[in-house]
């Protein structure tokens, strides 16, 4: 009996650990991804969301300690040109199929989300790439967009994922490292150690400080040039990068390149 039950546990050891090493993330969609529509005054729209998973999934850990991240990815690297016949289904479930059926076949989204997800799920054979700190602030920089200047000549500036400069000034884009920044600045936004509304604004504060031009036009595109070069410059933006590097390298695809050398 004992012989028995000791080949009962061995064959359900092997059996956890084949599955939690042959975990497919696409298989998993149904169950991270979500679609709904909602309603903004008399506009209806799509709302794409990440869901939490269940902790016996095998990619729980990553997906629940990243959620901002994947949700950035889901928002900026998924197919939308299916999003007219999304919009025409009524039923919530045939919507939600029908969203899961598209993100499967979307070769550019299953690709990003699976070197994401290659340090969970081929743990062994995963090499990570190697990022530069130069590398990170060049890309955090873009999220502090000043997207326009109002009738009393002030700069507005905006924190989104969806409002940057990054398809306007990355030749080629970078997934993983966008979706490490933006989620960093946007859970700091207004954090108690990393402030990065008040960085944000003390950048504009400066921007007041010289003339950038008479024509609206370039003066607003030499401000946001300006506000690049402080944000590349903010010693706060680099620390925070750093440590939600710390906190998260665990999961992320990439490691930093070691500082100071």
């Amino acid at each position: 009996m004992k012989q028995l039950l000791l080949i009962l546990f061995l064959a359900s050891i092997i059996t956890n650990s084949f599955s939690q090493t042959n975990c497919d993330i696409i298989e998993e969609y149904q169950k991270i991804f979500k679609i709904k529509k909602k309603q903004y005054g008399e506009r209806e729209y799509l709302m794409k969301s990440v869901n939490k998973l269940d902790n016996d999934n095998c990619f729980s850990d990553l997906i629940n300690n990243n959620i901002q991240y994947t949700d950035y990815l889901l928002t900026n690297f998924s197919d939308n040109s299916n999003y007219e016949k999304l919009m025409a289904i009524n039923d919530s479930i045939e919507l939600q199929n029908e969203f899961i059926r598209s993100l499967k076949n979307d070769s550019t989204f299953n690709s990003v989300i699976k070197i994401m997800t290659d340090k969970i799920a081929n743990k062994s054979e995963f090499i990570p790439d190697t990022v530069s700190m130069n590398e990170l602030l060049n890309i955090a920089v873009k999220y502090f967009s000043i997207t326009r200047i109002n009738k009393e000549g002030n700069f507005i500036g905006q924190v989104c994922t969806g409002r940057n400069n990054l398809k306007q000034t990355e030749k080629i884009r970078k997934p993983q490292i966008e979706a490490f920044c933006f989620s960093s600045i946007l859970n700091n936004y207004q954090g108690e150690d990393f402030n990065m509304y008040n960085e944000f604004v003390k950048g504009i504060k400066e921007l007041y400080k010289i003339n950038l031009g008479i024509d609206n036009e370039e003066r607003l595109l030499r401000a946001q040039g300006a506000m690049f070069i402080l944000m590349k410059n903010n010693k706060n933006l680099k620390e925070l990068l750093i440590s939600e590097f710390e906190k998260k390298k665990t999961y992320l695809p990439f490691v930093l390149e070691p500082q100071n050398q």
